[in-house]
């Protein structure tokens, strides 16, 4: 989930394979960016985007539009 500009939860672990969804219940639009790994590109209010990571690894990653706002995928 993103609300109240947060990822949550702030770390994940899931297994390489599985899909990632982060649903934006905030009014205005977020990303998940992962320097050099994805872009999710701008995720309106109540829309949603879907990862399936390609690589095992920590990834830290953050809303370019709101830079304050950071969180790390773990994929196993």
């Amino acid at each position: 989930e993103i609300r109240a500009f947060r990822y949550a939860p702030a770390t994940l672990t899931v297994r390489l394979g599985d899909t990632v969804v982060w649903t934006n219940l905030d009014l205005v639009p977020h990303t998940t960016t992962a320097r050099g790994s994805w872009d999710s590109g701008s995720i309106a209010a109540n829309g949603s985007c879907r990862l399936a990571p390609g690589r095992a690894g920590p990834f830290a990653y953050d809303c370019t539009f709101h830079p304050g706002m950071k969180g790390t995928l773990v994929v196993r």
